[in-house]
């Protein structure tokens, strides 16, 4: 094997016995003789401009990456380097004017590989180019940077694509944007790469994901960078995903709008923003620009929903040992938070004096065990009682709360369960980020709000700014608690309104311990049929909240066609109106996200509500039957 083979191998490598020291003692030579990688904020170009050219030296080669603490174990990884500079994880950083002609030297210094390199195309284009670049090679790429946006360049050296890329070459990559020509002053912006790690693979060579690290500019949280902005800033940050996984990108507190969408090689940049979100997902090889308004001050957090992306991964040690400890999901799942996550600070232009109006609205949210909760399958609930009354669902799920748009509402919840919980209010703009649930951290300054401890009680204060669906779930030990059964939707009506069940219809898409590999919808894998009347029209309302599948797809049809329903908010901000238009009724709806639409029935019959996860991870499908007389 080689030795590219023994420092990033799966963890199965067998040595004959009396080769063992003299392979251990190599090892650690060329370990010792690897140069650290430094992690990459992407705030600095490489290369050197002249007039309109950029002439920039690239080097891929073998470097110690640190994406924990830079004192901790390193993993040896393929990397970048502009020549005669430290390897940058991701790569350094392309950035320049449309028009600009882009001249790269790229070396291959990893022994025993061929280098294939992407990205470095002229643009505008329609398809990728690959240039092969064996080891010990040069090769002078030259393109023209001719249409702006947010682009990837990225190599392999195992002959993968960038969504199957895993192990020693994940993080061959980097960030290549194009600015509008012309323009004197461009808006400041962040870039973020994600890219993911997994040495470790099943006896059929997929990875493990248990084995899993997930970083945001090489850094994994709690590492990756804290960021800080004035109140009332207006905040632009593009993405790449350079990773194998779908990310559900998730935006506490704040809505924003995206600027741009891209697949690594073309970029649509939007004539004006789209509806407003608070979930994005990220396919590899894509990119976004998002920008949003920072005008409430206080700690929120920016991070990926896929709940095993913001795990604490196993010890670097453990992921670099060739016969690793076994880790089972309630292992990982118990670890904490880490990975995709970002901290950000709204610094307040004043001094704070928030000042929550008296409540109009009062409701107690219960967390206690399940009636069916057993230890090998753990299952919670939530309990919501108002003006005396105790609502619950028969399945995995908890009941709707209901709130006012402009009514202040005061949410006592108590923590009945054995371990702490918290709970955050998916998608609601919260004028204190102290109530927002993620424990030690929101809130401001000295201010934070801590784990609801067994026993204890929290008061939660809000006054909806909109009407919409959004969520409510545990920020705790979120997939241990996520797939016990602790998350509920959280409906927002306008004054004067009430909620009527007869044609207003929430549908929560989860997965629980008892059934982790297959998709529930409102708690059960069976839930009952629908009946709604001709000429009545309907509204849907989707919620994703999976813990094992990215995304969920729903369609209405009836018979072997299928019908067509009109879109009307996403994320619970209403769609704008030229969007509210007839569209056929397939939709996919990511972790973290909701979406409503009206459906208006126009002849009596049979209809069928289906609900399925990721087609790429076929399972079961949950059927709905609708009735329509």
């Amino acid at each position: 094997m080689s030795k590219q083979g023994a420092l990033f191998g799966s963890g199965k490598l067998t040595v004959p016995g009396k080769g063992l020291l003299l392979i251990v003692i190599g090892v650690l030579f060329a370990l010792a003789s690897l140069q650290n990688a430094a992690t990459n904020d992407n705030l600095v170009a490489a290369g050197h401009l002249t007039r309109s050219e950029l002439r920039v030296s690239l080097d891929a080669r073998v470097a110690l990456w640190h994406p924990d603490d830079a004192a901790g174990p390193g993993i040896p990884i393929e990397t970048f380097a502009e020549n005669g500079k430290t390897p940058q994880i991701p790569g350094p950083l392309i950035r320049v004017r449309a028009g600009t002609i882009v001249i790269a030297s790229v070396r291959n210094s990893i022994p025993n590989t061929t280098l294939t390199l992407h990205g470095m195309i002229s643009r505008p284009a329609i398809r990728d180019g690959a240039i092969a670049i064996p080891f010990g090679t040069t090769r002078l790429v030259r393109f023209r940077a001719s249409a702006p946006g947010t682009y990837l360049y990225w190599a392999s050296t195992t002959g993968k694509d960038i969504a199957n890329r895993f192990g020693a070459d994940s993080q061959l990559s980097g960030a290549l944007v194009i600015d509008p020509a012309g323009t004197k002053n461009v808006p400041a912006d962040r870039i973020f790469v994600i890219n993911e790690w997994i040495n470790v693979t099943s006896k059929r060579g997929s990875p493990n994901f248990n084995y899993e690290l997930d970083t945001i500019n090489g850094k994994s949280w709690p590492y990756t960078e804290r960021l800080s902005y004035a109140q009332n800033s207006t905040v632009r940050w593009r993405w790449l995903n350079a990773s194998i996984g779908t990310h559900p990108l998730h935006l506490h507190g704040f809505y924003f709008s995206v600027a741009s969408r891209g697949d690594g090689v073309m970029d649509d940049l939007y004539a004006r923003r789209s509806d407003p979100e608070v979930t994005e997902p990220i396919a590899p090889g894509q990119t976004f620009t998002m920008v949003w308004h920072a005008d409430r001050p206080g700690h929120w957090l920016f991070h990926c929903h896929f709940p095993y992306h913001v795990m604490r991964h196993a010890p670097i040690a453990a992921m670099l040992a060739k016969s690793p400890v076994h880790a089972g999901d309630d292992f990982m799942s118990r670890m904490g938070m880490g990975g995709l996550v970002l901290a950000l600070t709204v610094q307040p232009s004043k001094e704070l004096g928030i000042a929550d109006p008296p409540a109009k609205r009062h409701v107690r949210l219960t967390v206690e065990r399940a009636p069916d909760d057993r230890a090998d399958t753990p299952s919670f609930r939530y309990l919501v009682n108002e003006d005396g009354q105790t609502r619950t669902e028969p399945g995995a799920i908890g009941p709707p709360i209901f709130l006012t748009r402009g009514q202040a509402a005061s949410i006592d919840v108590t923590n009945l369960l054995d371990e702490p919980t918290s709970v955050h209010w998916h998608g609601m703009e919260l004028q204190d980020s102290y109530y927002d649930g993620v424990p030690g951290f929101s809130g401001f300054g000295n201010h934070r709000a801590q784990l609801i401890a067994p026993g204890a009680t929290f008061e939660a204060r809000m006054t909806p700014p909109r009407a919409g669906t959004f969520i409510y779930h545990t920020h705790a030990d979120d997939v241990w608690q996520l797939q016990g059964g602790l998350v509920g939707p959280l409906i927002v009506l306008k004054p004067g309104r009430t909620f009527d069940p007869n044609t207003d219809h929430i549908f929560s898409m989860t997965t629980t311990h008892a059934f982790s590999l297959n998709m529930l919808v409102n708690g059960l894998p069976q839930p009952p049929a629908l009946t709604i009347h001709v000429g009545v029209l309907q509204r849907f309302r989707f919620l994703s909240m999976l813990t094992i599948f990215p995304d969920a797809l729903v369609s209405l049809s009836a018979a072997n066609h299928t019908l067509q329903w009109s879109p009307l908010a996403v994320d619970g901000a209403d769609v704008a109106l030229d969007h509210r238009v007839p569209k056929s009724a397939v939709e996919t709806i990511t972790i973290g996200q909701t979406k409503d639409f009206t459906f208006l029935p126009t002849r009596r019959g049979e209809l069928v509500l289906q609900f399925w996860p990721d087609e790429s991870l076929p399972r079961n499908v949950v059927t709905v039957p609708v009735h329509v007389i």
